[in-house]
């Protein structure tokens, strides 16, 4: 009895081991990580889920547990197997996504998830995997769109998507897929218009083995190449097709429409108006003529729009100003004429706006100074006139102001100071005239720059602010005698200017202003509030003041890198400004 329960225990001991080092365990069975690079196990009745540990298999090159209980999610870990070259899990009970995780096996070659109860989306990941010659992802609950991102498998020969609840239009990219004998994408979701270049491709069209699309949504015209074999389609949501440039669009389907460059000719549609779920549009460096239509403003959802480079004419229309949801607008090298429309004011969510090389006249208009989130303004190469409104000045995201080649008059307002943010302001050719006020030199430009700052060909007046001076450029003074001028050797106010330059390295130059003689004291100080260097002490007389700091503490000695605090003291007066110093 003793002998038989040692070998009964023995027995136990065996099957209950764990697998010994340099091996894993998968469905109650050990393999060795380093030296198994084939997993056959189909029609194995394998049960349970796919363990993640299968990851440890990093040797791995074949993977075949197709026709078994399998369930659940296929893990993420799946993703490291980066030498896998094939991997079939078809006819289990597998559920969830694919995960994005399969774009990391960019040496497959071979994919087989059908027949399986996926759902979700097809990743787009998949078209990481370049090497890939079959795609078989038939007989599930896949919904969403078939991602452009499969035009990428050049070297695609089966393409069967078919028995699942794939939505959206065939994108235009399977046309790149020369490569391919098998396109099966009967029984989904698919709606709108097939585009004319699938015929590029080489199939048996008559042959439902190598193509199929039946039992969709697919809406007629159909490509001459598939017209006979397109099978059963429901037609009955196919009134939003639309005609533009001979060419045919679900309009309803659409959110993007890109054709730049295209060779595109004659006046825009006014059909255009149908694709009210446009959210970007690019008709770009085509002949397009004639006007923007006024249908252009039923695009409502559209945040990109993009007609440069086009010879279109005619008035911008004031329709534009529904397009509440706009980003970017851009409209340069055209002929078009008029004004800028004050509806424009409502495109709040406008960061960029370029306008440039038209014919449009007039004032800009004062509602664009609604527009909080511009970042830049391009106004150039046209022949607007009348005064800057100074709505304009309180665009404070505004990094790009390109005013110049127009016929804009009047005096340039002190509040250019509020454009803190501003790196280039581009005012020449113009007729400004007057005073350049003093504020301008709050703004952290890079005066001597002609690309970042340029006013020059106007008729402004000196004297001209410290910063720009040498950098005013040619200037028509003839009528600034008739300028008022309050004593010009003398401030108004006490004032603090930016140093300059800021950052610097290892000198910068501080100037500031006493309208009256005054006891003043000027001290730099670290960010502890630690004195660095006292740079005045004393009284001094009224006049626009200049100093330099090296850089070095009141004991001479070099001071670190980093932020240091310039503060002027001078009678109730107090300002405190910040550099930067660079080593």
């Amino acid at each position: 009895m003793i002998k038989y329960t040692m070998v009964l225990l023995l027995f136990m001991g065996l099957a209950w081991g764990q697998c010994s080092d340099g091996e894993v365990e998968l469905w109650d069975e050990c393999y060795t990580i380093e030296t198994t690079y084939e997993l056959y196990l189909s029609d194995q009745q394998l049960s349970g889920t796919i363990p993640a540990e299968i990851e440890e298999l990093t040797n791995l090159m074949f993977l075949d547990v197709s026709n078994n209980n399998l369930e659940g999610e296929i893990p993420p870990e799946i993703g490291n197997l980066v030498n896998l070259l094939g991997m079939d899990l078809s006819g289990n009970m597998l559920t969830g996504d694919i995960p994005s995780e399969v774009g990391n096996l960019t040496n497959l070659m071979v994919l087989i998830l059908s027949d399986n109860q996926f759902s979700g989306a097809i990743p787009p990941e998949i078209g990481n995997l370049s090497s890939l010659i079959d795609l078989y992802l038939f007989n599930n609950q896949l919904s969403g769109s078939i991602p452009p991102e499969i035009g990428n498998l050049v070297h695609l020969s089966g393409l069967i998507l078919n028995g699942n609840q794939i939505t959206g239009t065939i994108p235009a990219e399977l046309a790149t897929l020369s490569s391919l004998n098998y396109l099966l994408l009967n029984d989904n979701l698919l709606y709108g218009v097939i585009p004319e270049s699938i015929c590029s491709l080489e199939l048996n069209w008559s042959s439902i083995y190598n193509f199929n699309i039946s039992n969709n949504q697919l809406c007629p015209p159909y490509p001459d190449c598939i017209e006979p074999f397109v099978g059963n389609q429901t037609i009955i949501d196919c009134d939003g097709i639309v005609e533009l440039w001979d060419e045919l669009y679900f309009a309803e389907g659409m959110t993007e429409l890109s054709l730049a460059n295209q060779g595109l000719t004659g006046p825009i549609p006014a059909e255009i108006g149908y694709f009210t779920h446009l959210t970007h549009l690019d008709l770009s460096y085509n002949q397009l003529t004639g006007s923007l239509p006024v249908e252009i403003g039923n695009l409502d959802s559209l945040r990109y729009f993009n007609v440069a480079y086009n010879q279109l004419t005619g008035q911008i229309p004031s329709s534009i100003g529904n397009l509440s949801r706009l980003t970017d607008f851009k409209l340069y090298s055209n002929s078009i004429a008029g004004s800028l429309p004050a509806e424009m004011g409502n495109l709040i969510y406008l960061e960029y706006l370029n306008v440039y090389n038209n014919q449009l006249t007039g004032a800009i208009p004062p509602e664009l100074g609604n527009l909080n989130n511009l970042n830049k303004l391009y106004l150039h190469h046209n022949q607007f006139s009348g005064e800057l409104p100074t709505e304009i000045f309180s665009l404070t995201d505004l990094t790009d102001l390109y005013l110049n080649d127009n016929q804009f008059t009047g005096v340039l307002s002190s509040e250019i100071t509020f454009l803190e943010n501003l790196e280039r302001l581009r005012l020449q050719n113009n007729q400004l005239s007057g005073l350049i006020p003093e504020e301008i030199c709050d703004i952290n430009l890079d005066w001597s720059n002609l690309i970042s700052f340029n006013i020059s060909n106007n008729y402004l007046c000196q004297p001209y602010p410290y910063c720009i001076q040498g950098y005013e450029g040619n200037q028509d003074t003839s009528n600034c005698s008739q300028v008022s001028i309050i004593d010009p050797t003398l401030p108004l106010f006490y004032e603090l200017h930016n140093t300059v330059p800021n950052p610097f390295n290892p000198l910068t130059t501080i100037q500031y202003a006493l309208p009256v003689n005054t006891g003043v004291q000027m001290t730099i100080y670290d960010m502890m509030g630690r004195v660095v260097k006292t740079l005045v002490s004393g009284i001094q007389g009224p006049g626009f003041k200049s100093i330099q700091w090296n850089a070095t503490n009141d004991r001479g000695e070099s001071v670190s890198a980093g932020i240091y605090l310039c503060t002027i003291e001078a009678g109730h007066f107090r300002q405190t400004r910040k550099m930067v110093l660079l080593k």
